[in-house]
């Protein structure tokens, strides 16, 4: 048997784009394991009375948000190229995940303090106006309604937990922002859009007129450099 000493670590970098962008986390986790045990990677197991394949992502993706980068690190048990794992892997994968890149890691995930995301809202209401009022609403104070861990609601002031943040309007409205995303301290970007509706006149016409996205660009370390 392999002891945990002799596993070989492997990080795994993948795009999570289209429809696939409303799977929960529980089930992309499910869904992957599926994946790689049919892919015929020697992948260590967990012990006990129902072994499962061992996989460890990086911050969890909220449902309905895209990316174009997420991690995820597995281990194995005998030697394999890189390259191997990556074709074997991919010929398993759904059209809406792309590999981008495999190696091996350096670095754990703790590491990651921040995320960068683009967020465009896209109505008939929009307009510059609209794009000053967003980057003034988050400068100082913006009070919103966040769950804790324990499931308990707690009153935050978001713009805490925002490092940067640019908003401008080219028919949409175009936010680029970074966030914390360290155990402590994590945003979701979905709590900007209910600060957005609970404090400016859009995103509640209830029509197809209006709509929004969420892309994940990058996860970052603590001096904004990007994770790897």
């Amino acid at each position: 048997m392999v002891s945990e000493n002799e596993m070989i670590p492997v990080r795994i970098k993948f795009s999570k784009k289209g429809d696939l962008m409303y799977i929960s986390h529980l089930d992309l986790a499910k869904s992957m394991q599926r994946i790689i045990v049919r892919s015929d990677v020697n992948i260590w197991y967990s012990e006990g009375y129902n072994p499962q394949p061992k996989i460890v992502f990086a911050v969890p993706l909220p449902v309905g948000v895209e990316s174009d980068t997420e991690f995820l690190d597995i281990r194995i048990t005998k030697p394999m190229e890189l390259e191997e794992i990556r074709e074997r892997i991919s010929k398993n994968l759904p059209n809406d995940i792309k590999i981008i890149d495999i190696y091996t890691p350096e670095v754990k995930f703790k590491h990651i303090s921040y995320i960068d995301y683009t967020i465009q809202i896209h109505s008939p209401k929009v307009s510059s106006a609209t794009a000053e009022e967003i980057k003034n609403l988050f400068k100082g104070k913006c009070n919103i309604t966040k769950i804790t861990k324990s499931g308990n609601e707690k009153i935050v002031n978001i713009c805490e937990f925002i490092k940067q943040i640019e908003v401008e309007y080219n028919g949409d409205i175009i936010i680029n922002t970074i966030l914390c995303a360290d155990a402590e301290r994590y945003l979701n970007p979905e709590l900007l859009i209910d600060a957005i509706k609970n404090n400016i006149d859009v995103l509640n016409l209830g029509t197809t007129e209006e709509y929004y996205s969420i892309l994940r660009n990058q996860m970052l370390n603590s001096d904004l450099t990007p994770f790897r």
